[in-house]
Parts: C-alpha cells; sequence; structure tokens
C-alpha cells in the first residue's frame, strides 16, 4: 500500500452540518475504494489566493491515508462531480519521509537545555579609567 495526502478545500458558505455532509462524502470516497484514513488535519476557514466560483474563502482540510495506487484517480473522478468541492490535490508520499516522520513521532521529546546568555561587556572607552576619575574629581 502507498501513502497518500490530499488536501480538499470545500466552500466556506455551507452551514455546519452541509460542510460535515460534504466532508463525510469525501471520506466515504476514500473507504469505499480501499483507503484507510490515518490522519485528519482541519485548518478551518482559511482565504483563497485568488477568487474561485466568486468565492474568496474556502474550508481547508488535508487527509493522510494508505491505499492502493488505483484509489487517488477513483476519488479524484468522485471529487470533480461535487459541486461544493472547489479545489482538491493528491500526491504520494515518498517512503523515506515516511519512514522519518514516523521515527520523528515515536522519539519522546525532550526538552532543550537553556543555555545561558552571555553577559554584555562592559563599555570600553578610549581614556583610561583614572583620567576619567580625576576630571571628575577637578570639577
Amino acid at each position: 500500500m502507498n501513502k497518500y495526502e490530499m488536501g480538499v478545500v470545500i466552500r466556506a458558505d455551507l452551514d455546519e452540518e452541509a460542510y460535515r455532509a460534504e466532508f463525510d462524502k469525501v471520506k466515504g470516497f476514500i473507504e469505499r475504494f480501499g483507503g484507510t484514513i490515518d490522519k485528519l488535519d482541519e485548518w478551518g476557514k482559511r482565504k483563497l489566493a485568488y477568487p474561485i466560483q466568486k468565492m474568496s474563502e474556502g474550508v481547508y482540510t488535508f487527509i493522510t491515508y494508505s491505499a492502493e495506487s488505483g484509489t487517488p484517480k477513483e476519488v479524484e473522478a468522485r471529487l470533480r462531480l461535487q459541486e461544493n468541492v472547489l479545489r482538491f490535490l493528491t500526491i504520494r508520499k515518498d517512503e523515506n519521509e515516511v519512514q522519518k516522520a514516523e521515527a520523528v513521532q515515536a522519539e519522546p521529546e525532550l526538552a532543550p537545555e537553556p543555555t545561558p546568555e552571555p553577559e554584555p561587556e562592559p563599555a570600553k572607552t578610549s581614556e583610561p579609567a583614572e583620567a576619567v576619575e580625576a576630571e571628575a574629581v577637578e570639577e
């Protein structure tokens, strides 16, 4: 099985119930064609870089899933027919990146040791300290 990441932008003017129904359809397409969803990353409502179908905002969601090689093609064919899906993009994740990401997640997070800040050096004057003190006494 291959790992894929799909970004989906859904219309922002939908109410919560309609958005959930549309998002459940997207997840259903992945599962219907043999994929298993590994991770969901919902970014929420964001401003689009340019208007799409006269919309200036969209709800961004990223789905990481495992599936056979034919699954993304089938899922994308179904997403093209969805009116409320503004844009989508599927990429295949590289095996090396997947292994590195899993290794990083498996390692416990260590708190970095605080580094002491260097003490500021005293300001250097061009005159010796004795001359400065002598001038101050004379005044």
